[in-house]
């Protein structure tokens, strides 16, 4: 039987419906457009990310809801853009190009582009102390759901209130006796896992994030007898943001799980070096706002526009793609999220979790 903290999360992520999918600030637009490249390690050992089935550990330091609608929905998202992403990404930094590796024709921008562009924006999860990341059970796929969060202060939240919970249970478990009616334990004992007690909020960037979400994956729930589950991810964007994106757009669209608002107004441009010109678009409405009066301090914000995280990548790596309104598109991240992506934990340890309820 799992203890409190770790019942709490799903119930804590009720306030954040879920969402699927991108660290430079958009000071200046070389840091926007031309980001690192995505990397699945770093140059230090001690920042590696591990994203590999059976990678070795590594330092910490560095409206549907979960159900079977939800689940077929994520797999077909899944095998769409697995068979045109999942490789290319991996590759990204190779000299061969995608189009080369197949006969089909290239997207209308380059995947390793795409790359760049995603990696600008970083997300947050959960993890223990050592890495491993908290999954809410779906009892219908019979799977683990891992989330990322667009804002740091939305998994903050959500860290806060389930240790909060932890130190309350520890305190009941100890005025308990071992194996007494109403112990919260594992195997009916008294005593609280202490998952929680050492749980931490990690970064990772979102063209990393994509690729999970885009692979057929399996994780070892640690607290489940070394019994291995089905894992999925998706990026939950803040709830404030996902009401203004039903205000915008007035469809069901935006009570799903799974779904991402990127915010735009057509005019609203950043010139780039050489000439030229890209096209910005926001996980946060107050930002968009807050950089059109930036620049057009007399002018009232012109009509804001919306559209969805998953079709605007799906559009941007099909082959053969016609959309031109991707082109010259980029991903600009919550400011305050860029700044402390700086200074969070980077480790992520894939093939193992938590299972919560």
């Amino acid at each position: 039987m799992l203890s409190p903290p770790l019942l709490l999360f799903s119930t804590a992520l009720a306030y954040f419906p879920a969402n699927v999918y991108s660290f430079a600030p958009p000071a200046s637009l070389s840091n926007i457009a031309c980001g690192p490249a995505a990397a699945l390690q770093s140059s230090s050992p001690r920042n590696t990310l591990i994203l590999e089935q059976s990678a070795d550990n590594n330092s910490s330091d560095d409206t549907p809801s979960s159900s079977a609608s939800a689940t077929s929905v994520s797999k077909r998202r899944r095998t769409f853009i697995q068979t045109a992403l999942v490789t290319p990404l991996a590759i990204a930094s190779s000299s061969q190009s995608a189009s080369a590796a197949s006969e089909k024709p290239p997207p209308i921008i380059p995947l390793i582009t795409t790359t760049k562009r995603l990696h600008t924006v970083p997300t947050f999860t959960i993890v223990d102390g050592n890495g491993i990341p908290f999954h809410s059970y779906d009892k219908e796929s019979g799977g683990g759901f891992g989330y990322f969060f667009t804002s740091y202060t939305s998994a903050e939240y959500v860290l806060d209130d389930a240790k909060q919970a932890f130190s309350k249970a520890k305190t009941d478990a100890a005025n308990k006796a071992e194996g007494e009616a109403g112990a919260i334990g594992e195997d009916g004992t008294g005593d609280v896992p202490n998952a929680w007690g050492e749980a931490q909020i990690v970064t990772m960037p979102l063209d990393v994030v994509i690729q999970l979400s885009v692979k057929n994956t399996q994780s070892i729930a640690q607290n489940g007898k070394g019994k291995k589950f089905s894992t999925f991810y998706q990026v939950i964007p803040e709830t404030g943001d996902l009401n203004a994106a039903l205000n915008i757009e007035n469809s069901p669209r935006y009570s799903e799980r799974g779904r991402v608002p990127l915010f735009y107004v057509d005019g609203l441009t950043f010139p780039i070096a050489g000439g030229g010109f890209v096209n910005p678009v926001y996980f946060r409405i107050k930002d968009l706002k807050a950089e059109w009066q930036k620049q057009h301090p007399k002018d009232d914000v012109p009509t804001i526009k919306v559209r969805e995280l998953n079709e605007t990548c799906r559009a941007m790596i099909r082959p053969g793609g016609k959309d031109e309104s991707v082109r010259n598109l980029v991903f600009v991240p919550i400011p305050e999220s860029v700044e402390k992506a700086k200074v969070s934990r980077r480790s992520y340890k894939l093939g193992e979790m938590i299972l919560t309820k």
